[in-house]
């Protein structure tokens, strides 16, 4: 996958393909982006066409959890509620908008037990919000994957 596949009117086309999604991801998160930790929202029209990029930057623990013996570093789920904060009120002005969230993280391409809690908390979110999540991706300097957020493998 990577954005190179993407056709010239891919804005006009639904970004209901996970390919083409996945594409669309690997356009929209920089490699700076993946280094550094972001959350990046995809938001797209009630027709699922894109519309605009917000991306939002991480705190530095997001690779350091997995390493950490204290609670004092935010979880997955608190870290992607306190990101999606702003977003999901603009987003619900305009009824029927879609969102795409994308994690930007450094590391191994998969950390199954941490990509996992970030895809439930951003489907639990999104679903709370009523917004409609179009889907939850990876993105490292490796490439892109879309976790699954009732996984339980570790």
């Amino acid at each position: 996958m990577s954005f190179e596949n993407l056709p010239a009117t891919w804005t006009d086309q639904p970004l209901t393909d996970p390919a083409r999604t996945a594409d669309v991801v690997d356009l929209m998160v920089s490699l700076g982006d993946r280094t550094r930790g972001t959350l990046t929202a995809v938001i797209c029209d009630p027709d699922a066409h894109y519309r605009a990029t917000v991306v939002i930057d991480l705190p530095p623990t997001v690779e350091l959890r997995r390493q950490a013996s204290t609670h004092t570093v935010p979880s997955p789920a608190e870290l992607c509620q306190t990101a999606l904060h702003p977003i999901i009120p603009a987003v619900r002005t305009a009824p029927g908008t879609s969102l795409i969230l994308a994690l930007g993280r450094p590391g191994p391409a998969h950390l199954p037990t941490q990509d996992n809690e970030w895809s439930r908390a951003a489907h639990t979110i999104c679903e709370a919000a009523e917004i409609n999540l179009l889907g939850f991706y990876i993105a490292t300097k490796q490439g892109i994957h879309q976790p699954h957020p009732t996984s339980t493998a570790a």
